[in-house]
C-alpha cells in the first residue's frame, strides 16, 4: 500500500461522488467507498483462505477471503482483481465470476478503524502456486468450502467479519 493510492468514494446509493487518498480514508468515520473481495478456488475445488499479515492497519493476524482491494479511479474490478491477486499472493486468476453483487458492510476494528465498503464478492480459480506478500498475508490455506463455513461458525472472532457475513449470505442462496 502506497500513500498515493486512491479509492472511489461513493454517496449513500452508490454513486461514485469523489476519489480520497487511501490511507486518509480509513479511519475511526471512514467514509463509503469501492471495494471488492475474491475467493480464490484451486481446480480440485479448495479455497484458499488467507491470514492477514500482523503489520495490517485493521484486523492484523484474523483469517479471511483470499484478498481484498480497491479498484482504482477509472480501473475496471477485472482489471484490480489481477493487480492484487499478483501484489497479495503472487498468482494469476482465471474464470472470474461475480458471485455477492450488492455485497456492503460496515465494520469497526478493535482500534476504532471502520471499514465502511460496498464491496462486491468474486469468485476466481487459479493453478498458480501461492507466494504471499509478507506485507499483506502472515500464511495461507487451501480448504474445502465446508470446513470453512464450518470453521467461521465454530470461531467468529478468528475471521474477518466480512468473511462470516459473505459466507452467510451465500450459504442463504
Amino acid at each position: 500500500m502506497t500513500e498515493s493510492e486512491q479509492v472511489v468514494l461513493l454517496d449513500d446509493a452508490g454513486t461514485p461522488i469523489g476519489v480520497a487518498d487511501k490511507y486518509g480514508v480509513h479511519t475511526a468515520d471512514t467514509a463509503l467507498h469501492l471495494a471488492f473481495s475474491c475467493h480464490v478456488y484451486n481446480e480440485d475445488g479448495l479455497v484458499l483462505v488467507t491470514r492477514r499479515a500482523l503489520s495490517k492497519l485493521t484486523w492484523p493476524g484474523v483469517w479471511t477471503n483470499s484478498f481484498c482491494g480497491h479498484p482504482a479511479p477509472g480501473e475496471s474490478f477485472d482489471d484490480a482483481i489481477a493487480r492484487r491477486a499478483s501484489v497479495e499472493l503472487g498468482i494469476t486468476i482465471g474464470e472470474l465470476t461475480l458471485i455477492l453483487p450488492d455485497f456492503r458492510y460496515r465494520a469497526v476494528d478493535a482500534s476504532g478503524i471502520v471499514e465502511n465498503e460496498v464491496c462486491p464478492v468474486y469468485r476466481a480459480v487459479t493453478a498458480d502456486a501461492v507466494v504471499p506478500n509478507p506485507d499483506e498475508v502472515a500464511e495461507f490455506a487451501w480448504v474445502t468450502p465446508e470446513s470453512l463455513t464450518a470453521a467461521a461458525l465454530a470461531a467468529p472472532y478468528a475471521f474477518s467479519p466480512w468473511l462470516g457475513w459473505q459466507l452467510e449470505q451465500l450459504s442463504a442462496r
